[in-house]
């Protein structure tokens, strides 16, 4: 027998609940109110269901439910937003993790196989180099180390602060330590960085110079 009274309205139950229901011949579909409809397209969309199969579940026409579909995208599109951005990088970060140290713990379970072990580690190895991908397409990261290094006076430059010397090496040191991190430090990223450093130290020095001649005019004489 079916229940209609309390389905004109919307109601809090929940919508799994609800669609069992309908299944079971306890709720008429065509009962329901538009918003508790979509959120059993929506669900049952989910499941794999084709337009045809949920017209005839929710006993409403095909274009209804392709109305319905374009109401939910609608509903959850998304524009750009860096800050959203920064949150499913950081979960995705997170779940990956806290993925590779469940692998590793299998890795090292003593009741596991050689072979079993071997596998785990394998698959751990694989989520941080996926990460580290990951990051690299996004930008998080460097596509190649020496990018970063070769990029440091242009990005001071265009910022147009007046970094000081320490920064710069301190920001020399920060790429040769994510590098190392990532596996991705290579002898001519290091050689480059040691290079840098030093022209950095000559130009303190030269800067140091300039200073002094200013400071004294009649050097230049």
């Amino acid at each position: 027998m079916h229940n209609n009274d309390s389905l004109q309205e919307k109601d809090e139950q929940p919508t799994f609940s609800l669609i069992q229901k309908i299944k079971d011949g306890i709720v008429a579909p065509e009962t329901l109110i538009k918003d508790l409809r979509q959120r059993c397209v929506e669900v049952l969309l989910g499941e794999g269901y084709t337009v045809g199969a949920l017209a005839q579940v929710l006993k409403r026409s095909e274009k209804t439910i392709r109305r319905d579909i374009e109401d939910i995208r609608e509903r959850n599109a998304i524009s750009p937003d860096i800050n959203l951005a920064k949150k499913i990088i950081g979960e995705m970060l997170m779940y990956g993790r806290v993925h590779r140290d469940h692998l590793m713990k299998l890795a090292r379970t003593k009741e596991a196989s050689v072979s079993e072990r071997a596998q785990a580690e394998y698959c751990a190895a694989k989520v941080f180099t996926d990460m580290v991908g990951k990051l690299q397409t996004l930008g998080y990261l460097p596509m190649k180390p020496q990018a970063i290094v070769g990029d440091i006076f242009h990005h001071v430059d265009s910022t147009g602060q007046d970094i000081s010397f320490p920064e710069l090496k301190a920001m020399i040191v920060d790429i040769v330590n994510t590098a190392k991190e990532t596996d991705t430090l290579t002898p001519e990223l290091e050689q480059e960085a040691e290079s840098l450093k030093i022209k950095i130290d000559k130009t303190e020095v030269i800067s140091q110079i300039k200073s002094l001649k200013e400071k004294n005019p009649k050097t230049e004489e």
